[in-house]
């Protein structure tokens, strides 16, 4: 079924039809999401040496996000909005994890902390 519409061009109505081609517009990705992360034994007795629970926490959010951004790309950013905690508290977890040897941490001035996790074979 097409429809007519009416465009002006120059002072002067035209009839514009639309024809049905019968495709439809792809359909959007939903975007990912990981039910579960898997903790390597090596961090899970790492992190029983931990004094916050905050480093914990963050442990947690940076093996969610490594596991995402395998499947995604990019780098794991420790932003304000991607763990939820408080800039001191996720610098003092973030130095912790770095003195444990289970993150490697890159910092560019004010910006927000980029972490490269290492995984022991």
């Amino acid at each position: 079924m097409s429809v007519v519409r009416y465009d002006t061009r120059h002072g002067r109505h035209i009839a514009v039809e639309t024809l049905d081609t019968g495709i439809n517009p792809p359909k959007r990705r939903k975007p990912f999401k990981a039910h579960f992360v898997m903790l390597p034994l090596h961090w899970a007795e790492t992190l029983r040496r931990s004094k916050r629970v905050s480093t914990y926490a963050l442990a947690h959010v940076i093996l969610f996000e490594a596991f995402k951004r395998k499947h995604v790309g990019g780098e794991v950013i420790l932003s304000r909005a991607m763990t939820g905690m408080s800039r001191n508290s996720r610098r003092r977890a973030a130095k912790e994890l770095e003195e444990l040897g289970l993150i490697k941490i890159i910092r560019n001035g004010r910006q927000a902390l980029r972490v490269i996790p290492i995984q022991k074979s």
